[in-house]
């Protein structure tokens, strides 16, 4: 880097990173009072609170029953939240938000070692920061927010390790049995297709002996031999055998993840989580293959067979494209495993990002910022339509747009040469903070556990469980609110048994199975309904949801009441269950 971009880069630090970071991570920050949503979220949630209560920290419990779907750390870092600073919202958030934090400084070490450049690391910050897919990762919290920074961590501590000192080798290999025991063997994978893939395809030898993989593979493979034991005295072999294999490789292979196989599923979530620089960073993949094809001189098998690439550095591709590729084969195809790449495109986006800043009078370069700019105005043009089509807003809303565009005005004015990055940057936050002000609040305003929570443990302080009739188990939300178990009934005797020993108690039922009620009863039971709430399956949003005109054709109710025998019918023997 010669001494003018040294300059550049030193002003770009000093006088406008720390803003436009600001600016970036505010949407993120301002999550922390927001409502746990059901289904993954206030699973963990709940299963943390009652690891908190129960003052076991090494078997887990969901709604008072074994749990062997993920690993432990996750909960001990929301429980140990939950001690220090209570069972609420800011609590079960901020494990995730200080993982985040992290993350966001892995992916600046790895981007200042992998390319020398100040500048592109906070380019490279600032697009994961600003990505679509963090920002779902952190508004509803589930495994993927705790397990994407240990995988960053590996990458971060492998470059320190091999550009500063060999001693973070060994942080490397502890980041990826920390991994292995918040998400299963995908933090050992990850960075063996980045890693081993760039080592193995320059042919390395020298720095495969460099990395320490004896002793450093017993610190990545402690941890989950640890967790491993209280598995196996809960589950027998079965336990771990879930943990190392079902939950994870099983995911390509066993049966009951069988679904239908689309490839493009990943490459398709990758486009919309990595949002604000896909199109740039299309057109970016699309002109890198056709030169690949346009030079003659290159010749990929000649080239790999003479080592043509020994010097280069491919981790990040390989992080990126390589996992991709690989993913697409699974049989089981979730969207949020796109989150494990994102930190990659980020990096492998700085790059050319920079290169749009640096050569402004290039034709591919205004075609690219033409691309960043048509994505900020969709952002802008997104938020603004907001009181048109999704909620009605008050005085808080416009005072929102008045400070973006104060934002805006500022960052035009006084970051000049940065004028692109700062657009995209504002527009990006200004949509996300919408979100997190507005849309997020009316998502969980059609879940009403909080609320209904704070009810139940007012009427029965005492009671341990919380009744539910027509309520699936998985919503959590009841339980982490009200902060006891919940019980959905399937048997009339659990409800007779309960009435018996306390005459009268609160149940929640919902709307479509309110008129069997009686029916599941004998018409036994006297209930009161106090009260009915909007209700609304939050953890899957349709689109008609979010427009108002067809939101309460999709929503229906639940019933808060109080129910007890009628007269004469307490002491009256059991009954067949209802077919």
């Amino acid at each position: 880097m010669n001494l003018v971009q040294e300059e550049k880069t030193n002003a770009f630090v000093k006088y406008s990173v720390w803003i436009l970071l600001a600016i970036a991570v505010l949407p993120l920050f301002l999550t922390f009072p927001l409502d746990v949503i059901d289904i993954d979220s206030s699973q963990y949630a709940e299963i943390s609170r009652e690891m908190t209560n129960n003052g076991d920290w090494f078997f887990i419990r969901d709604n008072g029953r074994r749990y062997l779907d993920k690993p432990i750390l996750t909960f001990w870092k929301i429980s140990s939240s939950f001690t220090l600073f209570g069972q609420n919202n800011y609590a079960f958030r901020l494990p995730a938000i200080l993982m985040t934090l992290v993350s966001l400084w892995g992916v600046f070490a790895i981007t200042k070692l992998h390319s020398g450049n100040s500048k592109r690391a906070w380019i490279a910050v600032l697009l994961y920061a600003l990505s679509p897919g963090l920002y779902a990762m952190v508004v509803d919290p589930k495994i993927d927010v705790y397990v994407t920074p240990y995988i960053v961590l590996v990458f971060a501590f492998y470059y320190l390790g091999t550009k500063k000192n060999p001693a973070y080798y060994y942080a490397m290999y502890l980041a990826m049995g920390l991994g292995f025991i918040t998400k299963g063997p995908i933090a050992v994978v990850i960075p063996g297709i980045g890693i081993g893939g760039d080592i193995l395809f320059r042919r390395d030898w020298k720095r495969l002996l460099e990395i320490k993989i004896f002793p450093g593979a017993i610190l990545a493979l402690l941890p989950p031999f640890l967790w491993s034991i209280p598995l196996y005295l809960e589950f027998n072999t079965y336990g771990p055998y879930f943990f190392l294999w079902v939950q994870s490789f099983g995911r390509f292979y066993i049966k009951m993840y069988d679904q239908k196989f689309d490839p493009f599923f990943f490459y398709s979530n990758f486009s919309w989580a990595f949002g604000v620089f896909i199109l740039p960073f299309i057109a970016l993949v699309i002109r890198q293959i056709y030169q690949f094809y346009k030079d003659k001189s290159i010749r990929l098998v000649s080239g790999i067979r003479s080592n043509e690439w020994k010097e280069k550095d491919f981790v990040p591709a390989f992080w990126l494209f390589l996992f991709l590729f690989l993913i697409s084969f699974s049989k089981y195809q979730l969207p949020q495993y796109i989150y494990w790449c994102l930190p990659a495109g980020a990096i492998v986006g700085s790059g050319f990002f920079l290169r749009i800043l640096e050569n402004a009078k290039d034709l591919s370069s205004k075609i690219a910022k033409s691309f960043i700019y048509l994505t900020s105005f969709g952002f802008i043009l997104t938020g603004l339509l907001f009181p048109v089509f999704v909620l009605d807003v008050g005085y808080g809303f416009y005072a929102w747009v008045l400070v973006y565009l104060a934002l805006g005005f500022f960052v035009w004015i006084y970051l000049q040469s940065d004028r692109l990055l700062g657009t995209l940057v504002v527009s990006v936050s200004f949509f996300f903070t919408l979100v997190s002000v507005f849309a997020y609040p009316l998502l969980v305003s059609y879940q009403p556990s909080k609320e209904i929570g704070e009810l139940i443990q007012e009427a029965e302080p005492k009671q341990e469980k919380f009744l539910m009739f027509g309520i699936p188990a998985s919503k959590r939300s009841y339980a982490f609110y009200s902060k006891r178990l919940t019980r959905t009934l399937f048997d009339p005797e659990v409800l007779f048994e309960a009435l018996r020993k306390d005459e009268e108690r609160m149940i929640l039922i919902s709307e479509k199975f309110l008129p069997h009620f009686d029916r599941f009863t004998s018409n036994r039971v006297e209930l009161d309904i106090f009260a009915e709430y909007p209700s609304y399956k939050v953890a899957t949003p349709e689109l008609g949801f979010f427009l108002k005109s067809k939101r309460d054709s999709l929503t229906s109710k639940v019933y808060f009441g109080k129910i007890r025998f009628k007269s004469g019918m307490k002491d009256l023997p059991s009954i067949p269950k209802p077919e």
